[in-house]
């Protein structure tokens, strides 16, 4: 939990004392400019994220724990409400989530004595290890262990991974529709075994294999053993750099769906089915700018954060050129804070969080908004389908 502190000071959070005068304030990311200028006591949201920390830290029960965690919807509603910006709104909705799963790993280890044992790390796939959850987020998680590891041990991973997996669930997170979770035995393995495993995805790029890589890629230690995790880190740019094929074929696997908005600027839709005339923001390009930053990062050297931290250090790097980069930053931004949107008004109907949204009943600056973000895809497809010469090799 110390950790999540020091994350909640790095990102500019500080709650101001009424009993010290001239408390340190700094610039809050949740703050618009015309904001900044407040007095943080006046205003009630700017004590939610702190206060919300603390009660996490203090749940003594995985009943409280999911009541915590409806607050986070809460306080995305009034953050949303502030027009807060939305890469801090996605920071500390995973901040949250990571917040409550290590104290849902405290309360299991304090109430029923089921633990991780030492040599074994808890790893977060996917948006959680990107650290860019929203709302609508199902348990993508994995364990790795050292090799090493006595029979005894490896039956209190598989104990403890069970329990977390369900513990999540009672807690509203769901469970990963494609078992991608702990709890499968798929999903744990020794340090050993999981290079293995990783040698074998890069070696023979299929679908499947390209699909789990990428959850993968993007893993963090949320729980245990860190070096474990940074061993497979490691592991991961070395044997990419032995495969100069493999990063082509994953690249084909980034721009796979076709692009939302048409050649004549119309928006693509879809044509039957439950979400009938709406758009998939994930596919429409959320996918494809996570993915394929993620993939130009590993590249470079670059493996872990946020899609936004890896397209800063990409910039800075000159992989993109700064009219690019800033359409790209723009475009993923804008379709992530539809995302978010459209999950509060699902939330509030009582509904299922979807990634669909209806361009028809958008404003028209939204639908100006949003073909414009299309754009900024089409522009990240096109740097893709380039650097990795999509359009001259067959894969």
């Amino acid at each position: 939990m110390k950790l999540m502190y020091r994350s909640i000071l790095r990102s500019g959070w500080w709650l101001k004392s009424k009993k010290s005068k001239g408390a340190r304030t700094a610039r809050d990311p949740l703050l618009s400019g015309d904001e900044q200028g407040l007095d943080r006591t006046s205003n009630p949201a700017l004590a939610v994220p702190c206060s919300l920390y603390r009660e996490i830290e203090a749940a003594q029960t995985i009943g409280e724990l999911r009541k915590l965690s409806v607050k986070i919807v809460d306080f995305v509603r009034l953050a949303t409400s502030m027009h807060a910006d939305t890469k801090s709104i996605v920071h500390h909705i995973s901040q949250f989530n990571s917040a409550i799963t290590q104290r849902l790993i405290a309360l299991l280890e304090s109430t029923e004595g089921i633990r991780l044992p030492e040599g074994a790390t808890y790893l977060a796939l996917g948006s959680e290890g990107r650290g860019e959850q929203t709302l609508c987020t199902d348990q993508d998680s994995a364990i790795v262990y050292i090799d090493d590891l006595p029979p005894e041990k490896l039956r209190d991973v598989e104990r403890f991974a069970t329990r977390l997996v369900d513990a999540l669930e009672e807690i509203g997170v769901p469970r990963c529709p494609g078992n991608m979770m702990a709890s499968t035995p798929q999903w744990r393995h020794s340090l050993t075994e999981w290079k293995e495993i990783i040698d074998q995805w890069v070696t023979v790029p299929t679908p499947e294999h390209m699909l789990y890589f990428g959850m993968f890629l993007d893993i963090r230690s949320l729980h245990g053993d860190e070096t474990l995790g940074t061993q497979l880190r490691d592991h991961i740019c070395a044997v990419v750099r032995l495969a100069p094929f493999f990063l082509p074929n994953m690249a084909g696997h980034v721009v796979r769906f076709p692009p939302a908005l048409t050649r004549f600027g119309r928006i693509r839709v879809e044509r039957s089915g439950e979400h009938k005339g709406k758009v998939d923001l994930k596919k429409a390009g959320i996918f494809a700018i996570t993915a394929g930053t993620s993939l130009i990062a590993l590249e470079v050297g670059i493996i872990g954060g946020t899609t936004w931290e890896k397209l800063e250090l990409l910039g800075k790097r000159r992989v993109f050129t700064s009219g690019d980069l800033k359409i790209i930053v723009e475009a993923f931004t804008f379709l992530v804070q539809l995302r978010v949107q459209g999950h509060l008004r699902d939330l509030s109907a009582n509904g299922k969080p979807s990634n669909h949204v209806d361009p028809l009943v958008m404003t028209d600056i939204e639908r100006r908004q949003f073909r414009q973000a299309l754009k900024g895809v089409n522009t990240f497809l096109r740097i893709v389908r380039n650097r990795y010469l999509l359009d001259y090799i067959s894969i």
